[in-house]
């Protein structure tokens, strides 16, 4: 059985509601043939987000780990290709941070890749449009998925960042394409 990870973050900003976290909820009381699935909702904070995540990769050790997030202005589902390595806040996190310009790791790589079957997720047929981004945004997305990746470099972990957009009517679709896209790592 696969041990799937997957995240999800709080609301932020003027958002009501975060996708994100509406998903992880409904995946914590999912059964999937031959995934063993644990969750966790994450703030949305620079400062503990991935610390918060780094505990559960450790005490769970997963085999996929799959990140969640918000894109507001998005329409699909977009899995995410790449993370920089840079903060460029438009808002402050949750906890009033606000950085511009920042690494996210002095003197760490420039750019780290998914390591998540980009490839053949991208040719599946899904029941909510799926396509593959090259941005991450600047904000805490970006960093979460770069602090993974370079987290899980040295390890066999497959890893990786998925932006949703809001639910609006298509909560059951975006579900059901989640619980597909972990089926196919």
């Amino acid at each position: 059985m696969k041990r799937v990870l997957v995240s999800g973050f709080t609301t932020f900003g003027k958002h009501s509601e975060n996708s994100s976290e509406i998903i992880v909820n409904h995946l914590k009381q999912t059964k999937l043939e031959g995934i063993d699935i644990r969750t966790c909702i994450l703030p949305v904070a620079f400062s503990t987000s991935f610390d918060l995540f780094k505990v559960e990769i450790d005490s769970f050790k997963p085999e996929i780990v799959i990140a969640l997030g918000l894109a507001a202005n998005r329409t699909k589902i977009e899995i995410e290709k790449i993370a920089v390595n840079l903060i460029d806040c438009d808002v402050p996190d949750n906890e009033g941070i606000f950085l511009q310009d920042k690494f996210i790791t002095q003197g760490g790589a420039s750019a780290y890749f998914t390591t998540l079957p980009i490839q053949v997720l991208r040719t599946l047929q899904y029941p909510f449009p799926v396509s593959v981004s090259y941005s991450a945004g600047t904000y805490v997305c970006n960093y979460l998925m770069y602090r993974l990746m370079e987290f899980t470099k040295q390890t066999n972990i497959k890893a990786g960042f998925i932006h949703l957009p809001p639910l609006k009517d298509n909560s059951q679709e975006i579900l059901s394409t989640i619980k597909q896209i972990m089926n196919e790592c």
